[in-house]
């Protein structure tokens, strides 16, 4: 791989396994923006994401092109030959090691920039969804998702074969369930509104009791 020709799948549907860097490409605030707004409100110009985030068309265009360089996103199907480009997500998404690369001094930083904004984000959609509930019950959108809306915790005792597998399972469910809904808008499915789904699987071990605390003193 070199910086001219990054190691992406020839298969857009095929899962990209996120490089060095690609991480980097992608550490930048701005196109973590753009990805986020494809990734919420679907296919867009260059032109529309820069009124969405109060950007030059400019900035987005050239982001555009290098989330497209590193394989994170490309253009959408039917809407070649006009004047701006629509892109889209990735159909087949992507994926990263993320302990290996914060584990190595190299990949580091980027790797920090990268999920703690991924992290942060989903703490606050969520905090900002109960607080909603909280502080008005009656909004006609909060009584429309109220019983739709789900939070939940389970535990189960695994070997890291038995949790390898059933990562493999879930993340297998969640992408056929998710093929359905690929392309929406705004404007094509004006009665939707865009739903969050986190999960998280990860061992509960005596050693990291207590640890994001001695993270959190260490930076104060």
């Amino acid at each position: 791989m070199t910086a001219d020709d990054p190691d992406i799948p020839s298969d857009p549907h095929e899962q990209m396994q996120v490089d060095a860097q690609a991480l980097r490409g992608l550490a930048h605030p701005l196109r973590a923006r753009l990805l986020d707004e494809l990734r919420l409100n679907g296919p867009a110009t260059a032109t529309i994401l820069g009124r969405r985030l109060g950007e030059s068309s400019g900035a987005t265009s050239y982001h555009l092109r290098q989330l497209s360089r590193y394989g994170f996103i490309d253009n959408e199907p039917g809407r070649t030959g006009g004047r701006e480009r629509w892109w889209r997500m990735r159909p087949g998404g992507w994926s990263m090691s993320g302990h290996e690369f914060l584990s190595n001094p190299q990949t580091r930083v980027a790797a920090q920039a990268v999920l703690g904004r991924l992290y942060q984000q989903k703490q606050k959609r969520f905090a900002d969804w109960t607080t909603l509930v909280r502080d008005s019950p009656d909004l006609p959108a909060v009584r429309r998702w109220k019983d739709a809306a789900n939070d939940s915790m389970s535990h189960a005792r695994m070997t890291p074969e038995e949790a390898a597998e059933f990562a493999d399972a879930l993340n297998d469910f969640l992408g056929s369930w998710g093929k359905r809904f690929q392309g929406r808008t705004p404007e094509s499915h004006p009665d939707t509104d865009v739903v969050q789904v986190d999960t998280a699987l990860f061992p509960i071990l005596p050693e990291a009791e207590g640890r994001s605390g001695e993270d959190a003193a260490e930076e104060d």
